[in-house]
């Protein structure tokens, strides 16, 4: 038995901190797992364990039965069907091929066969982090009980720069890494965040209508988290006519055809290369409204584009994520963490995990 798994080296650990209870929040996402028989019997999968360690001592098992291991497989059967541009696969799995269709079974595998499970989120509480997972695949071959484990390393990560916020003042993140069910369930999206500001009288919007203008921060100045090198950009696509409206499929289906899915998910866009290996990404901006061409050199906290409503988006926001590589589709999304960021109370916040509080940034 083969078993392989994403993100293929180890998993993140977006740590949070519970100051309240004195308790540390371990939260890790498993985005991917493949089971192939390369034995030459037929193999029944019986039981998933996944054992969340830490020291090499388990802290909290979970196990999954047949009836969920059939489950399981469906759905990757389901997604495969649904990814099927290899762009969308890159999206959530950050390559363009982790399974093979024509091999896909249950829990029933002839040789060469496989199956999986997808997406697994995993939370817990303790006074210190945890640092592995391991996962146990029971079967029988030949009538004879056998299983195969593997070890999954997390890792916490450290920023290799100094960021700040990519806007000014007082802003709103949503679909934030402490919600597994929006940015979170994609590869290079992982610990991404959209970002809205709301008027005055504490309204998204100013009139019923929403059109873009309508928004109190539409056209607010994006900058760059810091010093860094323009790698992409693009800065040709309509914004969206008015919130929850979205262009003609007809011209997405244009857009799709001459440049990708990019475009129409992150809208205008903005890719900067930073050292060490650290990329932001700013989505969603204003068509023609990009300061910045590829090739220049640009300063912390120097304007770039402004915050718009193109691409997959259902009303004026900035979408902002930190990356491993240079494209969006396939680099491993990372934890941010900034330096100029305040809370209600002013309090000082580095990483924005929460859904809906309200910072400042400086």
């Amino acid at each position: 038995m083969k078993i392989s798994y994403l993100p293929s080296d180890y998993l993140i650990n977006g740590l949070r901190n519970l100051e309240d209870i004195q308790r540390k929040e371990s939260s890790f996402f498993l985005r991917a797992i493949r089971i192939e028989n390369n034995s030459s019997n037929k193999i029944k999968l019986t039981q998933y364990q996944f054992d969340i360690q830490r020291n090499s001592e388990t802290l909290k098992t979970i196990i999954y039965n047949e009836k969920m291991i059939i489950k399981k497989a469906e759905d990757v059967s389901n997604l495969i069907d649904a990814l099927a541009h290899p762009d969308l696969a890159k999206f959530f799995l950050g390559t363009a091929e982790f399974w093979k269709k024509e091999n896909l079974s249950l829990n029933e595998l002839e040789q060469n066969q496989e199956t999986g499970l997808r997406l697994e989120h995993f939370v817990f509480m303790d006074k210190e982090p945890v640092d592995q997972l391991i996962f146990t695949v029971f079967y029988t071959e030949n009538g004879e009980e056998k299983k195969e484990e593997i070890l999954i390393p997390l890792k916490q990560y450290t920023c290799k720069n100094q960021y700040i916020f990519p806007l000014k003042g007082a802003w709103i993140p949503a679909n934030t890494f402490d919600n597994p069910y929006e940015h979170r369930r994609m590869h290079s999206q992982e610990f991404g965040f959209d970002i809205v500001k709301v008027d005055k009288d504490m309204n998204l919007s100013s009139n019923s209508e929403k059109k873009n203008e309508s928004f109190c921060y539409y056209g607010e100045e994006v900058i760059a988290i810091a010093d860094g090198t323009i790698v992409s950009t693009f800065d040709q696509l309509p914004d969206n006519p008015a919130a929850g409206e979205l262009l003609p499929e007809e011209e997405l289906g244009k857009i799709i055809a001459e440049s990708g899915y990019l475009p129409i998910a992150g809208g205008n866009h903005i890719v900067i290369e930073h050292s060490s290996e650290e990329y932001s990404f700013y989505a969603h901006l204003i068509p023609n409204s990009l300061k910045v061409k590829v090739g220049e050199k640009v300063k912390q906290g120097q304007v770039i584009g402004l915050l718009g409503n193109s691409g997959n988006s259902s009303s004026p926001h900035l979408h902002f994520q930190l990356m491993q590589g240079p494209d969006p589709l396939i680099a491993r999304g990372l934890p941010c963490r900034f330096s100029n960021l305040t809370g209600l109370e002013g309090e000082k916040i580095e990483i924005v995990d929460k859904n809906f509080s309200i910072i400042y940034a400086n």
